[in-house]
């Protein structure tokens, strides 16, 4: 059977089996879904604080906090630690090109200089943490415009779940991601990451809040497959702007 036609016709056994569970979906393909996703109300800038906690195999925890400003939709972001005082004033400028790959680089000031990371250094542990230097640079965008986006099935809910595959040239390490998206708010609740075919982590969204109109995520969870180590981020003090002035997304700001 060609694919075109499979593809076609998982979609309708989709359908069906949600009016069969007596509940009604919207979407029928995993373009749709992240198209919606895309699509949905998210403010231009934002500054919030970020709470993490990391927590190890055997329980033992760390907890550190820091400062995010985040504008052009998530595509330009500065995170500065705060506390503890071992690692305050530390910071992670990122920003994305125009082609869709991004320039990031972290500032340590026991060191007193910036260092940029490239290439595998994005798949770094950030600053100890179960997030790479990835996952925080996308971690207010989500968007998925260069990735192939198959719906795999339809969760009560409805909840989609979606695989995206990243297109070549895709500035990504992951080999896919599988993102289970509920209707009622088209934020994913749950994003399993792959690198080489094999489940790497999994992240979590917990809780979201509402400020000023638009519903934000306000708890992730990240997990390793291997069951070792967890790291839990909460969002507070979330402030939406409608600008954030260019001077901040600078090397310049991040290191002082």
């Amino acid at each position: 059977m060609p694919r075109h036609t499979f593809l076609s016709l998982l979609a309708v056994l989709c359908v069906a089996a949600g009016a069969a569970h007596g509940y009604a979906q919207t979407y029928t393909t995993g373009a749709a879904v992240m198209a919606a996703v895309d699509a949905r109300p998210a403010p231009k800038a934002l500054i919030s604080t970020m709470t993490m906690t990391i927590t190890s195999r055997s329980g033992q925890s760390l907890t550190r906090t820091m400062r995010i400003w985040s504008a052009d939709g998530g595509d330009s972001e500065v995170v500065k630690f705060t506390a503890p005082a071992d690692i305050a004033g530390s910071g992670f400028l990122s920003l994305k090109r125009a082609d869709g790959s991004t320039d990031a680089m972290v500032y340590l000031p026991a060191l007193d200089r910036t260092r940029r990371i490239a290439g595998s250094q994005k798949q770094q542990a950030f600053f100890g943490s179960d997030f790479s230097y990835e996952d925080i640079s996308d971690l207010q965008t989500g968007t998925h415009e260069t990735y192939d986006n198959e719906l795999l099935k339809v969760d009560p809910g409805p909840v989609y779940v979606v695989q995206a595959t990243p297109r070549p040239g895709t500035d990504t390490s992951y080999s896919k991601l599988v993102l289970h998206v509920p209707e009622a708010t088209l934020i994913p609740s749950r994003i399993e990451f792959y690198r080489a075919g094999a489940l790497l982590k999994v992240m979590t969204i917990g809780k979201t809040t509402v400020v000023d109109g638009y519903t934000l995520p306000s708890e992730m969870r990240m997990a390793s497959a291997s069951g070792g180590s967890t790291t839990t981020l909460q969002q507070s003090d979330v402030s939406v702007a409608a600008s954030i002035p260019a001077e901040v997304f600078t090397e310049r700001f991040l290191t002082r």
